[in-house]
């Protein structure tokens, strides 16, 4: 199998604070939107050197478990610089479940949940590791 794109899909009830949280405070760029008599989603990609990465999110009125986060899944973003990107999220208003920490393996990480509650753990690779 030669996979060219990896799609992670979000079902919500919450459109606007999903695209929101996805497009405006992880600073996503939108590949693609529709809104149509048989429902509406968004498509993002993220920014930087990721190809073929997106989280697509889509209006499921009736169709999601409300009030459960996903279990036993995380979304786990690789950046340069997790205090600048915790810096950055505090100051656009986001409530940062786990601020900054370091781990034993060489990671340093801080995480946050989107509007239906998925954890995003964000993660810079210490060069000590």
């Amino acid at each position: 199998m030669k996979l060219h794109t990896l799609t992670v899909v979000r079902h919500t009830e919450r459109f606007e604070a999903m695209s929101r949280f996805y497009g405006e405070l992880l600073g996503m760029s939108t590949v693609e939107t529709w809104d149509r008599p048989d429902g509406r989603g968004a498509v993002f990609a993220p920014a930087g050197s990721v190809r073929g990465a997106h989280i697509e999110v889509l209006d499921m009125p009736g169709a999601t478990v409300i009030g459960t986060s996903p279990a036993n899944i995380v979304l786990t973003l690789f950046v340069a610089d997790v205090r600048a990107v915790h810096n950055g999220l505090v100051s656009a208003g986001a409530t940062v479940a786990r601020g900054v920490e370091d781990t034993s393996w060489g990671h340093r990480s801080i995480g946050l949940d989107d509007p239906d509650g998925l954890r995003i753990w964000i993660v810079e690779e210490l060069a000590e590791a």
